[in-house]
């Protein structure tokens, strides 16, 4: 296969001669895995110059609206809390690392305290899940997260209540920051059942009890009748904006994407299932969010796929049934990888199928001239962990020819003259600009590699975060 040939139909055929659970990949490419990993990290040790070269003017983001720095200082996008992820998983086994780790949660904390919102991926949450995931990978942190953990319980516990009393009403849930991963009710939930799993919290009630509110509203979302917007019928989850969270033209949309649409709250309802935290009718809300998803399902020639987002007059004219980009934020990838954990969790063989199906399918269509980008949210690094945990969950040889083939994008990605050692592209985007954080950067994409390297699970859960586990 030539460097620039599309993953094609024949690298998802199981290797010859290997039973499941024998399935390795080949030790050239994790060694060399392993030392981008640690030439990242060397890049990203020192917090003051990560914001040096983040927060630099010729550094801007150029928007419609104007330029403006990708560093936010108490983020799991660029920010502290993002880039000691990173420190964490590799201080579970190097101690050498930990400093690290501390002097990044140090750094966040030194700053002024953002707004009190109830998300994942700003704020106090997204310090706690730092705190979080080195507790989990090398102990410590004990009495920060207790403080954390009753603060944010109470403010997602209090943001729930009051969506599910509009959803109640007859309203739609209306915004993102009312259910999905990156802003809204599902990432949360996803860190409060991480701090339930860990079974280290001091109050164990408060947080389970959040957790158990969120799961409810979740619950009302999918199992509401649906509203009218514009003389359209259309599902509870719709919202009032424009793909990118800003005042829509239109009348919104209706959003099946894992980071932003109806796939979160699919993937955590599913997740709190098996651990057994469980509300009323949750197994029916996981199978109505599935025939939702099942309802605009199209099938071309690779096989199921999904649209992004389905606005009023795909709802009057039907969807054109396009695929736009496979990754974890959108698209089969991500679809996929939640319909599995759906179907595991209420044993529905057929979700397991249809999920392998569209993972199959995103192998098919997915090549270099159509996804430049290494990043854990649109890139080949999303793509990885998502076949890395597929791997693990099945020992299906086929997810292991695709950790290989995927990890192999990423490793050729590596730019060593580059100041974090790889440079964010995106369509939008005319030069590449410098990211060291989680979701977009190069602490994520070095995550993604660690994976691949060791051959194992995250010793600290990272990836709780994008809801793949």
């Amino acid at each position: 296969m030539t460097p620039e040939a599309p993953i094609t139909p024949e690298t998802w055929l199981p290797v010859p001669d290997m039973t499941a659970r024998e399935a390795t990949i080949t030790v050239a490419p994790r060694e060399r895995a392993a030392r981008i990993v640690d030439a990242v990290a060397d890049r990203l040790a020192d917090p003051a110059h990560v914001v040096a070269v983040t927060d630099g003017p010729e550094n801007a983001m150029h928007l419609p609206s104007g330029s403006a720095s990708p560093w936010r200082s108490v983020v799991l996008s660029d920010g502290y809390p993002a880039v000691s992820l990173l420190f964490a998983e590799l201080g579970a086994t190097d101690p050498a690392r930990r400093p690290t780790f501390h002097g990044h949660l140090t750094a966040a904390l030194s700053c002024p305290a953002p707004p009190q919102v109830p998300q994942l991926f700003i704020g106090a949450v997204s310090l706690a899940f730092a705190a979080h995931t080195a507790a989990r990978g090398f102990g410590g942190y004990q009495t920060l997260l207790s403080r954390l953990d009753g603060s944010i319980a109470q403010q997602i516990r209090s943001r729930a209540l009051l969506d599910r009393d509009r959803i109640h009403a007859g309203e739609p849930i209306g915004a993102w920051n009312g259910y999905d991963v990156i802003s809204g009710a599902s990432g949360v939930g996803r860190y409060l059942l991480a701090r339930l799993e860990s079974g280290t919290i001091s109050d164990t009630e408060e947080v389970e009890t959040a957790l158990r509110e969120v799961l409810a509203t979740l619950v009302a979302v999918a199992l509401a009748a649906d509203v009218e917007v514009d003389g359209l019928r259309v599902p509870a989850w719709w919202v009032r904006h424009s793909v990118i969270a800003e005042p829509s033209e239109t009348t919104g949309h209706l959003n099946l994407g894992l980071a932003h649409g109806v796939c979160g709250p699919l993937a955590l309802l599913a997740l709190a299932w098996r651990a057994g935290v469980r509300v009323d009718r949750q197994d029916e809300a996981i199978a109505s969010i599935v025939a939702l998803l099942t309802a605009h399902r199209f099938t071309d020639d690779a096989g199921p796929g999904w649209p992004m987002t389905l606005g009023t007059p795909a709802f009057r004219h039907g969807p054109q049934g396009l695929r736009h980009r496979e990754v974890w934020c959108y698209g089969a990838a991500g679809v996929g990888r939640s319909l599995y954990l759906a179907g595991c969790a209420l044993e529905k063989k057929e979700w397991q199928v249809e999920a392998h199906a569209a993972l199959e399918a995103v192998l098919r269509v997915t090549g270099p001239a159509g996804l430049r980008d290494a990043s854990l949210c649109h890139g080949w690094a999303g793509l990885l962990q998502i076949y890395w945990r597929m791997l693990r969950d099945t020992g299906e040889p086929r997810y292991a020819a695709a950790a290989d083939l995927l990890a192999g994008r990423v490793i050729d990605a590596f730019a060593p003259e580059t100041p974090f050692g790889y440079r964010y592209t995106h369509p939008s985007l005319t030069i590449g600009m410098e990211r060291p954080g989680f979701l977009e950067g190069a602490a994520g994409i070095a995550l993604a590699l660690n994976s691949y390297a060791t051959g194992t699970l995250p010793a600290t859960n990272w990836d709780a975060a994008l809801l793949l586990n």
